[in-house]
């Protein structure tokens, strides 16, 4: 029996393969590859002085992107089991990382949000990231790494723009 969690989702359209999607592709899964290797992880870990597992970390930022959220709603949205999010929410409240509070619109409800020590522990995070971009990229032109920049905002807004269409995220996801 299929879960409404697991019940299979319209099927995106397939573009054609062009020369520049297959580009893309590679460039994409290059960019994947480098920030979640041991390397990368290990040295954001150190100069953040942050241990946090990738999955508590994916959590904590959608916190601070999507805000507070019901546990269920927050499953429902990563497409997983309330009680593996329940499990990879643990250490994140164990660190007071993020906390619980009571919902307004529903009183017997709680929602969970990111707390200051978790907006720091990202911050941290976020500009151990920034410390390993600009080794990597310190020979790149500022103007050209700005472009960078602007192509990639565009290429996630079109990636969330299809996952939605396709019904894999919500607009708030």
């Amino acid at each position: 029996m299929t879960s409404p969690r697991t019940a299979p989702r319209a099927t995106p359209k397939k573009p054609s393969a062009t020369p520049e999607l297959a580009r893309l592709e590679v460039a994409l899964s290059a960019v994947v590859r480098w920030s979640e290797s041991r390397h990368v992880r290990a040295e954001v870990a150190r100069l953040s002085d942050s241990d946090l597992s990738p999955s508590a970390l994916r959590l904590l930022e959608h916190f601070d992107v999507a805000g507070a959220m019901r546990v269920s709603d927050l499953a429902d949205c990563l497409h997983v089991d309330v009680s593996t999010v329940s499990l990879q929410l643990r250490p994140l409240k164990a660190g007071n990382l993020v906390g619980r509070r009571t919902d307004p619109a529903d009183g017997r409800s709680g929602l969970i949000a990111i707390t200051p020590d978790g907006r720091r522990v990202l911050e941290r995070v976020r500009a151990a990231r920034c410390e390993l971009l600009a080794e990597a990229f310190a020979q790149t032109p500022p103007g050209e790494l700005g472009r960078a920049a602007d192509v990639l905002v565009r290429v996630q807004d079109h990636m969330l723009a299809a996952m939605a269409e396709a019904g894999y995220v919500t607009a708030t996801d």
